[in-house]
């Protein structure tokens, strides 16, 4: 992933989470991070070169960040939106 895709996914999560400052971006990149890798332990892998895998990367973390002191499972969107990206991936091998 390179550093223009890093800081787009860091302004969209920003974004999302309604924050105008830099002083988490360390810890917001740490979580962008995190939510790739998980994605990928789950069997999704992402292009970032199109907008929805951004996104799905982007609301994952958002997700993350919301819930991470919750125990709840992950919102039924979330959860369809990784399902079909299970299946296309699945389609292409």
């Amino acid at each position: 992933m390179n550093e223009e895709i890093k800081k787009n996914l860091l302004t969209l999560l920003k974004l999302d989470l309604g924050i105008t400052h830099n002083l988490r971006d360390a810890y917001f990149n740490t979580i962008l991070e995190g939510a790739k890798k998980e994605l990928e332990r789950k069997g999704v892998f992402c292009n970032f070169l199109f907008a929805d895998d951004q996104m799905l990367i982007v609301d994952y973390a958002a997700w993350s960040y919301r819930k991470r002191q919750e125990n709840v499972p992950i919102s039924r969107n979330l959860q369809i939106r990784i399902n079909n990206r299970l299946i296309q991936n699945a389609g292409r091998y």
